[in-house]
């Protein structure tokens, strides 16, 4: 027994001195290893590429910053996958959850639990990063607690359609009255389509239309809440989503577009992006909201489209400020939050660490021109083909609003900092920016009026069915799962909150 019990004092002795993190065991004279998982909206980049950056980026951390505490290591998970991939691994909590990740759904991930709070780094290992990001920070909170840290960009979005100029702009379109420059919107756009469609009946001229819920928020001062509810105006009371005008004219307009086929006959039967169908040619056109003005957009579609077409670009509607569910947080199986606070500071205060994990690895990915002000792409590669680009990536994670690397051929990422911050101060507030409701009392609610969301929403937004048999049976459907019940209890905690925050 006496033997036993020494071996087991030896044993908790070891034990105490060794720790976890990323599910890689460490000694305690080592560093601990921060995993981050990272989505990417391209192409994920192959492992030798991704450790390339990732020991340019340890490479930094030691010789640059003195941090001899942490090594981080670098996952790239594709979007789709992402969304699936990592509620489950947060919600098992085995040894291959990474520290930090990014959230989508701040509020239903602190309620189960997910990620930690992060209150107590805040006057630390944060605190460069909640000073400049100010009331922005609202985001992240839920019942008055920091869960998150929103990121810090361009979020306000400039949407615009984005087409083919060697179609839309041919003499044959302009011989039938096409012309760019009538859109204004998505009633001018179908016109011009209509149009379109006169001289080339086998094309569309858009990917998708499960964007235009968007554009009509905008239009009729519709703010989202906590995805099923919603503001209409300056008004803080709260509404079912799906019976706004806004949802119902998306619908509505999404169906007329499919029905004359504007847009991808599959709708959400096709699985590839909207990236994917306009860059490979076969939609000749596309929305889609960037950070940035049309002509860079437009040289944006045209150096980065793999069948070598130029691309024109219009404005049809502009974003007002929404409360930002996406941003970084900790896992709550994280056994070095501290650390992983430090590293979440980087990505929004040093430039070297979010150009690392946005560009890529100098060498590999970049080079410099000759006086060190721009980078190309090395000899031989283009976007399309270099071992590391998480460039569409760059709305996703971090401080946008402050990077270095520009390219000689011109912005490939979509977003420009300082045109993202014009259209984020000028952008119109709702009443409710910055509050995001617990889902606690109405967790079964919720797991119900989603299931029905999965069923109705996509095909109803993508215009795949008819929205005058399909809507009032999805609006009974989210009634009967207990939408009007979730409506009252984020009524209650607006109240309290805009109480609290007069």
């Amino acid at each position: 027994m006496k033997k036993l019990l020494v071996l087991l004092a030896a044993l908790l002795l070891v034990t105490s001195l060794t720790g976890c993190s990323g599910g890689k065991e460490q000694s305690g004279d080592e560093p601990s290893v921060i995993t981050i998982d990272m989505s990417t909206l391209f192409i994920v980049p192959n492992l030798e590429a991704t450790q390339t950056v990732e020991d340019s980026i340890n490479d930094y951390l030691k010789n640059e910053l003195g941090e001899t505490g942490y090594k981080i290591h670098l996952k790239i998970t594709s979007i789709g996958d992402y969304l699936q991939k990592i509620p489950m691994e947060l919600a098992s909590g085995g040894d291959d959850t990474a520290d930090i990740v990014q959230v989508f759904d701040v509020a239903n991930w602190a309620d189960n639990g997910y990620i930690i709070p992060l209150d107590q780094y805040a006057d630390n290992e944060l605190k460069p990063t909640i000073d400049m990001i100010g009331d922005v920070l609202n985001n992240g909170k839920v019942d008055g607690q920091i869960f998150m840290i929103p990121r810090f960009f361009g979020t306000v979005l400039d949407w615009k359609w984005i087409y083919n100029k060697a179609y839309v702009e041919s003499d044959e379109a302009k011989a039938a009255g096409v012309d760019p420059a009538n859109v204004k919107d998505l009633d001018t756009l179908g016109e011009e389509m209509a149009k379109l469609k006169t001289v080339y009946p086998d094309e569309y001229f858009l990917v998708y239309c499960d964007q235009f819920n968007r554009i009509y928020n905008s239009k009729t001062k519709t703010s989202q809440v906590g995805t099923y509810t919603a503001t209409v105006g300056d008004s803080t009371t709260l509404y079912n989503y799906y019976e706004t005008d806004a949802f119902k004219n998306a619908i509505y307009k999404a169906y007329e577009f499919r029905q004359k086929g504007y847009a991808d006959p599959e709708g959400s039967a096709n699985t590839l992006s909207h990236d994917a169908v306009v860059m490979g040619g076969a939609s000749k056109g596309v929305i889609m909201g960037h950070s940035n003005d049309c002509d860079s957009i437009a040289y944006m579609f045209s150096t980065t489209n793999t069948y070598g077409a130029e691309f024109g670009a219009v404005t049809i509607a502009l974003d007002d400020k929404a409360t930002d569910t996406l941003g970084i947080g900790i896992s709550h199986s994280c056994k070095d939050p501290a650390a992983a606070a430090r590293f979440i500071n980087l990505l929004y205060t040093d430039q070297f660490v979010w150009d690392a994990l946005i560009y890529g690895a100098e060498g590999q990915d970049y080079v410099w021109n000759e006086d060190h002000t721009m980078i190309r792409y090395p000899d031989g590669m283009d976007f399309n083909t270099v071992p590391y680009n998480c460039m569409y990536s760059c709305g996703m994670i971090g401080n946008g609003f402050d990077y270095f690397l520009t390219y000689e051929s011109g912005n490939e990422t979509g977003s420009n900092g300082e045109y993202g911050k014009i259209l984020f101060e000028k952008a119109a507030t709702p009443p409710l920016y910055g509050f995001i409701p617990s889902t606690a009392n109405v967790a079964n609610e919720i797991a119900a009026v989603s299931n029905v969301v999965d069923q109705y929403s996509n095909v109803l937004m993508y215009g795949d069915v008819n929205p005058d048999e399909q809507y009032p049976v999805f609006l009974q459907a989210l009634k009967d799962a207990g939408i009007d019940k979730i409506v009252a209890d984020y009524q209650t905690q607006a109240d309290a909150w805009v109480k609290a925050n007069k």
